[in-house]
């Protein structure tokens, strides 16, 4: 399992590294991109793994509860499948679609992309917000 190396440098970053999608693999963290501060953005792991109608039944951390987003919820490329507040932090556990990766598709490998393209990999993202976002 891919850890982040060495000491967690926010808050989010320290509480995504306790989560785990049973039977996937970490293949990817790193702090979502924009102009907030590196405290107030998002910190995201990409996990592959087998597809699974059920992936949220697959995400734990201690204590953490998902719950399944409402309809409403519209990302492009991406399905949120579960979502929550833990440790007065939000999470965040998506689905790529594979008719429309999103751009971090540059952290899977070519073996994993095509995978993905074909539907014998899923790819999940898990995001942790501690900031006003």
């Amino acid at each position: 399992m891919l850890r982040l190396i060495g000491p967690a440098q926010t808050p989010a970053q320290r509480h995504l590294s306790d989560i785990d999608v049973r039977g996937y693999e970490r293949v990817d963290d790193y702090i979502d991109p924009g102009t907030a501060p590196d405290e107030a953005r998002a910190a995201v792991a990409i996990f592959v793994g087998p597809p699974d109608d059920d992936v949220l039944a697959r995400v734990s951390g201690p204590g953490l509860v998902l719950s399944i987003p409402p309809n409403d919820q519209v990302f492009p490329g991406l399905d949120m499948v579960g979502r929550g507040r833990w440790h007065g932090c939000f999470v965040h556990v998506n689905r790529w679609q594979a008719s429309d990766p999103p751009s971090a598709s540059d952290k899977l490998t070519a073996e994993q992309a095509a995978a993905f393209r074909a539907g014998r990999l899923s790819v999940l993202d898990v995001a942790v917000g501690c900031g006003d976002g």
